[in-house]
This record gives structure tokens, C-alpha cells and sequence, in this order.
């Protein structure tokens, strides 16, 4: 075998080495905060639609308690309050 004597070579090669898994490395964070990001924006795109369903489901809620109740049938039913040995309370 012979003695290495290209010692500037393979400082410069392993030089290089390290420089490309640096910025693979680099890329590889800038990806994952991408995905990250994105998550993120679509947590809050969903979380948004949801309070603006809820929001309009309350603002019905409230029309519906303005509305005067009408009466569907001739005599009121009388509501019993359930006992409670009851098996629904």
C-alpha cells in the first residue's frame, strides 16, 4: 500500500462533506417549520370556521327568544318535574 501524501485533498473532500450536510440539514428545518406553518394555518382556518358556525348558531338562539311562542294545540300539557328516583335524572 501506499502512503497517503494528498492530505490538502482530503481536508478539501471532507471540507465539502461537511458544507453539503450543513445545508441539507438546513433545508431539512426549513421543511419541517414549512409543514409546521402550514398546520398552524390550517388550525386556525378551522378553528375560525368553527366559532363562526357556533356564532351563528347563538345569533339563532337569540332571534328564537325574541319570537312570541305560539300555541300548537288547544290546551297547555302539563310538565311534570322528574322524581328523583327517577332513572333519566
Amino acid at each position: 500500500m501506499h502512503p497517503i501524501d494528498h492530505y490538502e485533498t482530503i481536508r478539501r473532500g471532507h471540507e465539502e462533506l461537511v458544507r453539503r450536510a450543513e445545508h441539507e440539514r438546513i433545508a431539512r428545518k426549513a421543511m419541517v417549520e414549512q409543514r409546521m406553518n402550514r398546520n398552524i394555518h390550517k388550525a386556525a382556518n378551522w378553528l375560525g370556521m368553527l366559532l363562526v358556525s357556533w356564532g351563528e348558531k347563538f345569533e339563532q338562539f337569540g332571534a328564537f327568544a325574541k319570537r312570541q311562542p305560539t300555541q300548537t294545540t288547544p290546551t297547555r300539557v302539563r310538565v311534570r318535574p322528574l322524581s328523583k328516583m327517577s332513572p333519566h335524572h
